[in-house]
């Protein structure tokens, strides 16, 4: 199955979806450093070239800061660099409290956060000049079905989309496969949901914030496309400077996610691989 780039709106009816290598000009790939520990850390991602910062505040992570020691790195990152909360079953009050301590831009769910939760979230971060961002994770394995088995996953279930049929922006709610493996879309009008894009990555019920470890990108690519035309799609999980390339050839995603990819020991980055992993991301873009 190829890859869909188009906006969703491009297609009408049961039009199937048909593989491209087009990508949109000037395109540029969202690159965030997860697991910032400390400003040099900080300072070099930023240096690079980095979209986006993530702050761990799981207690169980190795990486883990607090609202105050991200407060303090945060204070010293540009206003243009996105500064990412990751929360792991943490409640809506303290979403909110450690992101306002901390000044977050955006926060990642990696737990087993509820559509209601996302959007009990959304509605106290929101006020009327700033629309939340909210990422949703899921492991890439919801998706890794087997042939002739139902995915289950639903988008406007989620929070990803609204179906609103009064809506003229883009349209798509459910996913068909055909006999022949072909995807369809039946259409339906929808808005943006709640949440702000999707994160694929390798992570388990034991380690919900990942594992270091790539998942099967062949096996998830039509979803991942089906993603990418009604939302953001962010890859993560065991990417590295050697392997970003491959996965932004067969994924396209909107955004990638490192960490452990570009750290000398949990919680310590390597500036060099910082460097090299950025240098791959836009050597990849120049290329196409």
């Amino acid at each position: 199955m190829g890859l869909f780039r188009e906006l969703a709106g491009r297609y009408t009816g049961n039009q199937p979806l048909t593989a491209t290598s087009d990508w949109p000009l000037c395109f540029m790939t969202w690159v965030k450093i997860c697991g910032i520990t400390n400003v040099d850390d900080a300072r070099a991602a930023v240096e690079a070239g980095a979209n986006a910062l993530g702050f761990v505040f799981f207690p169980k992570s190795p990486r883990r800061v607090t609202a105050e020691a991200a407060q303090s790195i945060i204070a010293q990152v540009p206003q243009h660099v996105e500064k990412v909360g990751v929360f792991v079953n943490e409640t809506v009050n303290g979403v909110s409290e450690i992101a306002k301590r901390a000044g977050l831009t955006a926060v990642q769910l990696h737990g087993d956060e509820s559509p209601e939760f996302s959007r009990a979230l959304f509605q106290r971060l929101a006020n009327k000049s700033y629309r939340p961002t909210i990422f949703r994770a899921w492991p890439a394995k919801v998706f890794d079905a087997p042939a002739g088995q139902s995915v289950g996953w639903d988008p406007v279930a989620v929070g990803l989309v609204e179906a609103d049929e009064a809506y003229k922006g883009k349209r798509v709610h459910k996913i068909h496969v055909a006999e022949n493996g072909d995807l369809f879309l039946e259409t339906h009008g929808f808005r943006p949901g709640v949440l702000s894009g999707v994160l694929l990555d390798s992570s388990t019920a034991a380690r919900p914030g990942g594992t270091g470890r790539t998942f099967d990108w062949e096996r998830v690519q039509p979803w991942a496309g089906i993603i990418n035309s009604i939302s953001k799609l962010i890859v993560a999980g065991g990417l590295r400077p050697s392997n970003v390339q491959e996965v932004i050839h067969i994924l396209r995603p909107w955004g990638v996610d490192v960490s452990s990819g570009v750290e000398r020991e949990p919680g310590q980055k390597d500036p060099k691989k910082v460097r090299a992993f950025i240098h791959a991301v836009r050597a990849m873009e120049e290329a196409n």
